[in-house]
């Protein structure tokens, strides 16, 4: 698990800080619920969200046809959290995905990406982040 700072999601707002995206890789297909893996991750993002004043954006990976499924998951898992001082707000994205089909041609489509934001009700930002999150930039491409 890797919560890296990010700036690309406020760009044009420089005095919202401490943005991480949280990800969540791994190599092993899914089990299913794996109850010690939910709560370590919520362990982790809990006590660093209390822990400072930080902003956690995630998003739910869509190129394996999986967002969704994990999109409910994650949504299953943060109401075992149970802390009214954490806030999550949750968007439907659009990004541009471009590849190279076999014969050299560009293939253009896009996507729909679940992504969630949680940050403290007590951030300083706090409005504003909301704010940002659901501003209508609905094109995420490049962000993701």
């Amino acid at each position: 698990m890797h919560a890296p700072l990010d700036g690309r999601w406020f760009p044009n707002n420089p005095e919202i800080r401490n943005v991480h995206s949280f990800l969540i890789k791994t190599d092993k297909p899914s089990i299913g619920l794996d109850v010690r893996l939910r709560n370590t991750v919520l362990d982790i993002l809990t006590n660093f969200l209390r822990g400072n004043d930080a902003i956690i954006v995630y998003y739910c990976d869509p190129f394996d046809g999986k967002g969704y499924k994990r999109y409910l998951k994650f949504n299953r898992w943060f109401d075992v959290i149970n802390d009214p001082s954490i806030e999550k707000q949750d968007g439907e994205f659009t990004v541009t995905d471009l590849r190279i089909d076999e014969n050299d041609h560009l293939i253009r489509s896009e996507l729909t990406v679940y992504a969630s934001i949680l940050v403290r009700k007590t951030h300083p930002d706090y409005d504003a982040v909301i704010r940002l999150f659901h501003s209508g930039d609905m094109d995420k491409t490049g962000k993701l």
